[in-house]
């Protein structure tokens, strides 16, 4: 009997590493698609845009390694890469707890509405995105050069650290804007009420203020742009809650 039941779980562990290992190979395809094609066509495009929308006039960006542009691409490619692969990411590891666990037993993703979640958070993101770009990292990178030339330092940036944090801060934009679509469905589907969100809401604010602080650099003006169109989408979420779910 026990040479029975360590066989049948020798392959039912063998049955979960080959389906996993074959999920994580589409991922893997994914990514490396979109980062071919990125690195190729779009990484270069990127860089040129924010260095001609978003560097502050006076500023100078700087090569520091000789290998710095090149290393910058290949992480702007594996970025859109991962992007790109997320919603699947997100579908399988709701297809294992699903089939694994108890956790999302009240959820049932049809075909029709895995396609409104996903173009509806397509949408937050680029929203998220566009915030970001146009309104936020304009102001403060601003702030940021003035703040050095009243210090009467020349403004020079390498040129990978200041796109990287202007990438990372877009990302960051885009996924704050995902958080009237996640109450929406984590209330919508049982997974949490209403009046639990609301009860905490105070504790919410403290952790959005404390994610800012951590993400921005040390000093108020940053991480208000960044905290409070958190705890905005938040109360909105709220609304969007109460009124459709």
């Amino acid at each position: 009997m026990s040479d029975q039941i360590s066989e049948i779980t020798v392959t039912e562990v063998a049955e979960v590493l080959a389906n996993l290992r074959v999920k994580l190979m589409r991922i893997f395809i994914i990514i490396a698609i979109v980062w071919g094609i990125s690195f190729a066509t779009l990484s270069n495009v990127i860089i040129e845009k924010i260095k001609m929308d978003l560097l502050p006039e006076g500023a100078e960006l700087i090569y520091q390694a000789p290998l710095e542009v090149m290393m910058l691409r290949l992480k702007i490619s594996i970025i859109l890469g991962v992007v790109v692969a997320l919603p699947y990411i997100v579908y399988l590891t709701y297809q294992t707890l699903k089939e694994r666990t108890e956790l999302l037993s009240n959820i049932e993703l049809t075909r029709a509405r895995v396609i409104i979640y996903a173009s509806l958070a397509a949408i937050l993101f680029i929203s998220g995105v566009a915030y970001g770009y146009v309104l936020m990292l304009p102001l403060f990178l601003q702030f940021l050069y003035e703040s050095a030339q009243g210090q009467g330092v020349l403004a020079m940036y390498s040129i990978s650290e200041f796109i990287s944090f202007v990438v990372m801060m877009l990302a960051v934009f885009g996924l704050i804007f995902q958080m009237p679509l996640f109450m929406y469905v984590t209330v919508k589907n049982g997974l949490a009420r209403l009046d639990t969100f609301k009860y905490y809401r105070r504790h919410f604010y403290i952790i959005f203020f404390t994610l800012a602080a951590i993400i921005t650099p040390p000093d108020v003006f940053t991480q208000l742009m960044v905290g409070v169109p958190m705890v905005l989408f938040f109360e909105i979420s709220l609304i969007i809650v109460k009124i459709f779910a």
